[in-house]
């Protein structure tokens, strides 16, 4: 019986699980560095808002959005340079093996790049989540029972756990969410212009424009913001 699928009529089963397989670990890679790009500026940010609300509210307002707008470039940026990378490797490796692919087969691929982008970023939005609520009832036990001393004092050493914590969870978590939202879009919207290009049996050229569009959208993206 002859195999009609993707992986049957196009790829081997084992070429299909390296890719996948890679494309997991550089979309997981590539999210650890949004979360901690996010987490990196925001403490740096904040430090410096505190500082200049001392002084002048507007000058505090222009610092932050200007580090929220630097964390959302670079995220948005990681996320269009990770896609574009995986693609041209993709690309290039079949073309080197002796088999190249034809531009609207290569986005199906590359969905594990999503994956692994969603399961760091579930990670560090839970892992923060479970830490700072464990850090914040430890602190508020040993702080406001035993102690006496108000919640979120300095003096408590618990305190620094439950705001690190919530770095992890709102600021690393946050940003390696957004890259996996950003990725998973490109990468569906790939893979439906791949699909419209098969289902009219477009030229490879034509198809590879398909492909490749919402990477140009994400790109006017970051000269738009």
């Amino acid at each position: 019986q002859e195999d009609n699928s993707f992986v049957g009529k196009h790829i081997g089963t084992h070429t299909m699980a390296i890719a996948t397989a890679a494309s997991f670990m550089i979309g997981a890679a590539c999210s650890a560095m949004a979360g901690y790009v996010g987490m990196w500026v925001s403490v740096r940010a904040n430090v410096r808002v505190a500082a200049a609300a001392l002084k002048c509210y507007d000058d505090a307002l222009r610092i932050c959005f200007r580090g929220g707008a630097f964390a959302a470039i670079i995220n948005v940026a990681l996320a269009v340079f990770g896609v574009s990378s995986l693609y041209i490797c993709i690309d290039n490796w079949f073309w080197m093996v002796g088999t190249p692919l034809d531009a609207d087969k290569i986005p199906f691929l590359m969905v594990g790049f999503g994956f692994g982008a969603s399961f760091v970023a579930m990670f560090a939005q839970l892992g923060g989540g479970i830490y700072t609520k464990a850090a914040d009832v430890g602190a508020d036990l040993i702080g406001k029972i035993e102690a006496g001393i108000p919640e979120d004092d300095p003096r408590n050493p618990a305190v620094i756990a439950d705001l690190v914590g919530d770095n992890v969870g709102d600021c690393a978590g946050q940003a390696a969410d957004l890259f996996e939202s950003i990725s998973a879009e490109i990468i569906s919207a790939m893979i439906l212009g791949g699909a419209l290009a098969e289902e009219v049996s477009m030229p490879n050229d034509e198809a590879a424009g398909f492909i490749l569009f919402p990477l140009a959208i994400h790109c006017l993206d970051l000269v738009v913001s």
